[in-house]
């Protein structure tokens, strides 16, 4: 069993909270949960957290606190997200993670080794992969760092994504890519070439580590770029992607777009408050999963009623300020 395999094993223990009853059983469940995310993606944020756990923010400030004092976590200052500030586990909190996870983490209790540019784009990943679990669409799953270190830190392996997840409908492994900066979506058909020729060298492997690639992005307009730039590749007459290669990528891509908003809103929004949003964030969540299945259900049907029932729903969103 190689290092990520070992990883996605034992990735959702201690993630999802169990549902204790009494408040003392529950309080270490959530530190738990805490030491199991930031085991498996190194740094994490309040923002992330709270979500996660389903907190208020004064809950969440609470529980950091608490393990702060214990000194399993530290807090560090950044101007790199909306919390101003990002997590990382301690030499004894790593120690403490290592053995609930019961792996070697290869972690080191040092501020200075996060690289605060990418930040954002990091725990955007998180929060992709922290919902796939919570809503049990996945049985498992590897980080960028988890992956990092199965190919012996490399930088500039081919192989290298955002993270890898285990589909729990087909067992399938799919990569998770997260779009954050315009830089390689407009106008840059060579950049998008070789990023396409990285997936494909995966897919085409039968011991590739991944058989499908799940696009994600703040940005709506991000991901229908990249899916634009991608027709125009393969509709041009010199493709260096024969036809059977075109229809594999085109049908092993997937563009999540329906995630835009909630990352949008938790990482990338500056004017969100950073007070008791619970409720706030439950019912824009609950608000696209309706829409995201009066979508489907306008798609698959055809039926002019579900269409304006659909158009009616998009409108009252847009005046709740729920959507765009």
């Amino acid at each position: 069993m190689n290092y990520v395999e070992r990883a996605i094993e034992k990735s959702l223990t201690h993630i999802i909270e169990a549902g204790a009853s009494d408040p003392g059983t529950l309080g270490m469940q959530r530190e738990n949960a805490v030491l199991a995310i930031l085991g498996a993606f190194r740094v994490s944020s309040k923002s992330v957290l709270q979500r996660h756990l389903g907190l208020s923010r004064e809950a969440v400030n609470k529980l950091v606190n608490r393990m702060k004092k214990k000194q399993l976590i530290t807090l560090h200052s950044s101007f790199a997200n909306t919390d101003k500030g990002f997590i990382l586990l301690t030499s004894q909190g790593i120690r403490e993670a290592e053995f609930l996870l019961n792996r070697e983490l290869h972690l080191r209790s040092d501020a200075s080794r996060i690289n605060e540019r990418n930040l954002i784009h990091d725990l955007s990943v998180q929060i992709v992969i922290l919902d796939l679990a919570k809503r049990q669409k996945i049985t498992g799953f590897a980080s960028e760092k988890d992956l990092a270190i199965l190919l012996e830190n490399r930088g500039n392996d081919p192989r290298l994504v955002d993270g890898l997840v285990v589909d729990a409908d087909t067992g399938c492994i799919v990569a998770i890519e997260m779009e954050t900066s315009n830089a390689k979506n407009k106008g840059n058909g060579k950049l998008r070439e070789g990023i396409l020729t990285k997936y494909l060298q995966e897919l085409e492997d039968t011991n590739g580590l991944y058989e499908f690639v799940y696009m994600y992005s703040h940005r709506q307009r991000f991901l229908t770029q990249i899916e634009k730039a991608h027709s125009k590749l393969f509709s041009a007459n010199r493709s260096q992607f024969s036809r059977e290669q075109q229809t594999l990528l085109a049908s092993r891509i997937k563009f999540k777009a329906q995630e835009c908003n909630v990352i949008y809103e938790l990482m990338f929004n500056s004017k969100r408050q950073l007070g008791d949003d619970k409720l706030e964030l439950v019912r824009k969540d609950s608000y696209l999963q309706q829409l995201e299945e009066l979508e489907k259900l306008a798609r698959t049907t055809g039926d002019r009623v579900i269409q304006i029932r659909r158009d009616g729903f998009i409108e009252a969103g847009k005046l709740m300020g729920l959507i765009e």
